[in-house]
């Protein structure tokens, strides 16, 4: 839902996203209860991107 807030959707507007809410969530200590590690969450927050990248990506206009 965060993601449809963006004025563009870059990959790096994207990977900005995806890092300030892991981040914050980290920081509001909401994982401590989570039996992953931090190569985990790399891996998490990389698919994340990769899927939000691919849904919001332009389309090609193509000549009629």
């Amino acid at each position: 839902a965060a993601s449809r807030t963006l004025k563009a959707y870059t990959r790096e507007s994207i990977s900005d996203l995806v890092e300030n809410i892991v981040s914050r969530q980290a920081e509001e200590e909401q994982f401590t209860e989570a039996d992953i590690s931090f190569a985990d969450m790399t891996v998490i927050k990389e698919i994340f991107k990769n899927r939000l990248t691919n849904i919001y990506h332009s389309r090609i206009e193509y000549p009629e």
